[in-house]
């Protein structure tokens, strides 16, 4: 079973996204802030990062910031939702941090688990 860490601040979103994930064969760890997050990449190894860009504490892109300098998770995949598409270079983004993809709120929770699970084995096939 794979791990994942979900960082949303959206209490709503969280637990749909938990229930989503959980009944998609994902062990799940939420945190509703960008801290907490960080905090958890730092003790635990997770398979994917799924980071809501706004969130109190720090950003998604201040977590994945300090996860790709030092972190157990440093080269995992990460994605990232944002509801700010227009506020954010994505492209610079994600080449600069890595970024596996991004999710767009409002987004679909079957297309998430589709897009996580076929990274996922497309890097256990490496």
């Amino acid at each position: 079973m794979e791990n994942i860490l979900v960082a949303e601040d959206s209490f709503a979103l969280a637990n749909l996204l938990e229930f989503v994930l959980s009944n998609a064969g994902f062990n799940v760890t939420v945190c509703h802030t960008g801290s907490l997050a960080w905090q958890a990449a730092q003790k635990e190894e997770f398979d994917v990062l799924l980071l809501d860009q706004q969130m109190p504490g720090m950003t998604g892109i201040e977590v994945l910031t300090h996860v790709r300098e030092r972190s157990p998770n440093q080269d995992k995949p990460v994605f990232l939702c944002t509801a700010k598409t227009h506020e954010l270079n994505l492209q610079v983004l994600q080449e600069q941090l890595e970024i596996t993809g991004v999710f767009h709120k409002p987004f679909s929770p079957k297309d998430l688990v589709e897009k996580l699970k076929s990274k996922l084995q497309m890097t256990s096939v490496r």
